[in-house]
C-alpha cells in the first residue's frame, strides 16, 4: 500500500469513512514520509497537527523510531497527546509539570511513537544525553516554526537550539515545520536555518471570524463595553471567550471587574499562583476547556497553539504588538468553522507599553561586545548578578541578553556561572547588528498596527497582505467594513460606566517590604506593609495624580481624598508621626501632602529626611544601582525625633520601593518603632 492510500485508510479509521483531508493535507504527509523537508503555513483550525501524526504513524509502521516534536506550549502539549491517542498513537512528553514521572518516561523512549518537548528542554545536557539513545529518529517537527526566526512574531531563543539538534541528526530525516504566521522574510529565514523546504502554503483568510476595531477608548470605556457585550448582547453572552490584555496587572483587573458583574473570568498568565502560592495555570484551562469557566482574561501566554474548538470571541482589550500576533491571536475562535467575533479594543497607553517590549527585546551590539569583553578578561567566568554590578540594566533584560548569547553558543554555563566560548564570540557583535534591523522593523510594525486601526476597507485582507498571503486579493464580507456596520456599539447608557470608572478609581494597593538588599544580604528591620492609593496610572484618578505631579501641586480634592482614604490605617495601626520621602526634583510636593494630612489628624509631622543631588531614579535599572542611587539622594535632617514613633512614611509615586527601602532603613536605624510607608501611586510590577 502506497504513501497515500495508507493516509487516506488511517484517516477513515480514525475519524469516520466520510473523512477527507483537506486540501494539502494528503500532499504534505507524503513530502514527509518521503523524507522531503517540508514547512507547512495554513490558518489555525486547519489541521496541521494531523499531517504529522498521521505522517509518524506511517513512518512507525515502516520501522522508524519515535517522533521528535518541538512544542511551545504546555495547553499544546496536552492538545496534541490527545489528538495523538485517536490515531493510536502512544505519545509522551517532558515538561516541567511531569517532572515526578521523568524517570518513568525516560525509560521507554525507544518504545514511544513521538516524544513532545519545549525548546527550552534542548538546552538540558541530560535530556540530549537521553534522546542520543534514542534509536533511528526519522522525523523531526517544530511547531509554531516562526518562532525559529528573528523576524517572526513570536521570536524565542530557545528555538536556535533546534538547528543545532537538527545538525547531531543525519541528513536523510524528515523535517516538518508548521505555522500559521509566517510571510516571506520569515520563510527565507526558516529556510536559511533549517535548509531548502517545501512549502505547503494555504490560504489565510478566515471566514468565519467578524473584526470590529472601537476608536480609542479609556479603561474605563473598555471595560463597560466588555461587560455590557458579555452580558446582554444576544451573540456574545452566549459564548466563551478569550480576552486579551498587554500586562498580567491588567489581566487581573479585568477578570476581577467580570467577576464582579457575574461573569465567570480567570485570569492566565505565566507565573499565576493560587492563594497559597502554587501554580494553577493547569487548573484554569481545565475549567475553562471544560466550560465551567467562559472567560479568560490572558496575556500572549495563551496566543500560540490553544486547541479549544468553541470560542466563539476573542476581545483584545489593547493593542497586540503586531498584526502577525493578532491574526494568531483571534485565530483561537471559530475553530470548528462556526461563526466567531473579534474585538479589537485600544487606548493611548498601548503604545507606550508595547514601545517598552519592544525596547526590552532589542539586543543592542555595543552592550553585546562589552558583555563579551567582561568576561573575556574573567577567566573564572561570573554569575550573573556579577555581570549586572557593571551595566546599568535590569535583570530581566540582562537575563534575555544572557540567553541570546548562550542559545547562539557564544557562551556557555558551567552551573550557574557563565564563561566565554573563545571560539565564537565575535561573531556575536556581528550578528547583533541584525537585531538592529528587528527593532526597526518592530517600530515599523508598530505603525503599520496604527494603520490597520485607522484603515477602513477589509481588515481581513489587510492582515492576509501583512502576512503574503495567496488569498491577500479577496475580502472577507464579514468584517464590520465590508458588512458596513459596527456589530456591537457602545451604548450612551452603558450601566456599567459609573461602575467602572468607581472600580478603576479604587484599585489600590499594597507596598510589601523588601526582605533583602540588593547585595543578598537580610533586611534586619523592613519597614511593614503599606498602601498605595492607586495601581493604574491610566485609570481616571491616575492620571489626575500624574498631571498634578508633573504641574507641581496636589489640588485640595487630592489632599483631602488621600487623607480619607488613610483614615483607617492611621487609627489601626496607631501612627503619630509623618515624613515625606524627599525629592529633590519637586521638593515641597510631597512634603505639603505629608503636612496636611499630620494636620488633619492632629499628629506630628517630622522633617526627618532631606534630599541630596543624584541621578533620578527613573533611570537606575537594576537593584544594586536603584539602592546605591537612593542612598546618594536621600539623607538624614531631623532624624531625632522619630525615636519611639511609628511613623506614616510618605511618597508620590513608587515603582522598584529602593528609595522607600533606604529611607525607612534610616529611620529605623534612628529609633523609629514601624514605618508604615504610603505612596499615591504603585507604578511597579511588585
Amino acid at each position: 500500500m502506497d504513501i497515500q492510500e495508507r493516509a487516506v485508510q488511517i484517516l477513515k479509521e480514525t475519524y469516520g469513512e466520510s473523512s477527507e483531508f483537506r486540501e494539502g493535507q494528503l500532499e504534505a504527509i507524503t513530502a514527509v514520509v518521503n523524507k522531503k523537508k517540508s514547512l507547512v503555513i495554513q490558518k489555525t483550525g486547519w489541521g496541521k497537527s494531523i499531517v504529522y501524526f498521521i505522517a509518524t504513524k506511517i513512518l512507525r509502521e515502516r520501522g522508524a523510531g519515535p517522533t521528535i516534536i518541538i512544542s511551545p506550549l504546555l495547553a499544546l502539549m496536552h492538545n496534541q497527546i490527545e489528538a495523538a491517542s485517536k490515531l493510536g498513537l502512544d505519545v509522551v512528553t517532558i515538561n516541567s509539570q511531569n517532572r515526578e514521572d521523568w524517570d518513568a518516561i525516560y525509560e521507554r523512549l525507544n518504545d514511544v511513537d513521538a516524544i513532545i518537548v519545549s525548546p527550552e528542554k534542548l538546552s538540558s545536557p541530560d535530556f540530549i544525553e537521553r534522546l542520543s539513545a534514542v534509536s533511528d529518529i526519522q522525523m523531526v517537527v517544530v511547531d509554531e516554526a516562526h518562532s525559529i526566526s528573528d523576524w517572526g512574531h513570536d521570536f524565542r531563543p530557545d528555538y536556535q537550539r533546534i538547528v543545532y539538534l537538527l545538525q547531531s541528526f543525519p541528513d536523510h530525516i524528515a523535517i516538518l515545520g508548521t505555522t500559521a504566521t509566517a510571510n516571506d522574510r520569515v520563510i527565507q529565514d526558516i529556510k536559511e536555518q533549517l535548509g531548502d523546504l517545501n512549502v505547503f502554503r494555504g490560504d489565510l483568510i478566515r471566514d468565519n471570524i467578524s473584526i470590529q476595531v472601537n476608536p480609542s477608548q479609556s479603561k474605563v470605556e473598555r471595560l463597560a463595553f466588555i461587560t455590557d457585550a458579555l452580558t446582554r448582547h444576544p451573540f456574545l453572552s452566549q459564548q466563551q471567550g478569550i480576552i486579551y490584555c498587554l500586562t498580567k496587572k491588567e489581566c487581573e483587573s479585568v477578570a476581577e471587574f467580570l467577576v464582579q458583574h457575574g461573569i465567570s473570568a480567570a485570569a492566565y498568565y505565566s507565573g499565576v499562583q493560587g492563594e497559597s502560592g502554587e501554580d494553577i495555570s493547569e487548573e484554569i484551562l481545565s475549567a475553562f476547556h471544560s466550560g465551567e469557566t467562559r472567560v479568560i482574561v490572558s496575556t500572549v501566554k495563551l496566543g500560540m497553539g490553544y486547541d479549544k474548538s468553541d470560542i466563539g470571541f476573542v476581545i483584545h482589550f489593547q493593542l497586540p504588538q503586531n498584526l502577525i500576533a493578532y491574526y494568531q491571536q483571534i485565530g483561537r475562535a471559530g475553530r470548528d468553522g462556526s461563526p466567531s467575533l473579534a474585538l479589537l479594543l485600544h487606548g493611548d497607553e498601548d503604545e507606550e507599553i508595547i514601545k517598552s517590549f519592544i525596547e526590552g527585546a532589542n539586543k543592542d551590539p555595543e552592550l553585546l561586545s562589552q558583555i563579551l569583553n567582561l568576561l573575556h578578561d574573567n577567566d573564572k567566568g561570573m554569575k550573573r548578578n556579577e555581570i549586572l554590578q557593571h551595566f546599568n540594566l535590569n535583570v530581566t533584560k540582562l537575563s534575555s541578553v544572557l540567553k541570546y548569547l548562550y542559545v547562539h553558543n557564544y557562551i556557555y554555563m558551567d552551573k550557574t556561572t557563565y564563561h566565554l566560548n573563545r571560539n565564537q564570540h565575535f561573531d556575536a557583535v556581528r550578528n547583533a547588528e541584525v537585531q538592529q534591523q528587528l527593532n526597526e522593523t518592530r517600530l515599523a510594525e508598530l505603525a503599520r498596527l496604527k494603520d490597520f486601526i485607522e484603515y477602513d476597507g477589509c481588515y481581513m485582507k489587510f492582515i492576509a497582505d501583512e502576512l503574503d498571503a495567496p488569498d491577500a486579493k479577496e475580502t472577507c464580507g464579514i468584517c464590520v467594513h465590508c458588512r458596513g456596520r459596527q456589530f456591537i456599539v457602545m451604548a450612551d447608557d452603558n450601566p456599567y460606566l459609573v461602575a467602572a470608572r468607581d472600580y478603576k478609581n479604587q484599585l489600590h494597593g499594597v507596598i510589601k517590604p523588601r526582605k533583602r538588599w540588593s547585595n543578598n544580604k537580610k533586611i534586619d528591620h523592613p519597614y511593614e506593609e503599606g498602601w498605595s492609593y492607586t495601581v493604574d496610572a491610566y485609570s481616571p484618578i491616575g492620571r489626575r495624580l500624574m498631571l498634578e505631579r508633573d504641574n507641581g501641586q496636589f489640588s485640595d480634592k487630592t489632599m483631602i481624598t488621600i487623607s480619607q482614604f488613610l483614615s483607617e490605617h492611621i487609627a489601626e495601626h496607631g501612627i503619630d508621626a509623618i515624613a515625606a520621602v524627599p525629592s529633590h526634583r519637586k521638593p515641597h510636593l510631597v512634603s505639603e501632602l505629608a503636612q496636611f494630612i499630620a494636620n488633619e489628624y492632629h499628629i506630628a509631622y517630622i522633617e526627618a529626611l532631606q534630599a541630596a543631588l543624584g541621578s533620578p531614579q527613573r533611570e537606575m535599572h537594576n537593584a544594586m544601582m536603584q539602592e546605591q542611587n537612593a542612598r546618594e539622594k536621600v539623607k538624614t535632617a531631623d532624624i531625632a525625633a522619630v525615636s519611639g514613633k511609628n511613623v506614616l512614611l510618605i511618597d508620590d509615586f513608587i515603582d522598584s520601593r529602593w528609595t522607600m527601602t533606604v529611607a525607612a532603613s534610616l529611620l529605623l536605624e534612628n529609633g523609629a518603632n514601624e514605618i508604615y510607608p504610603f505612596a499615591l501611586l504603585n507604578i511597579g510590577n511588585d
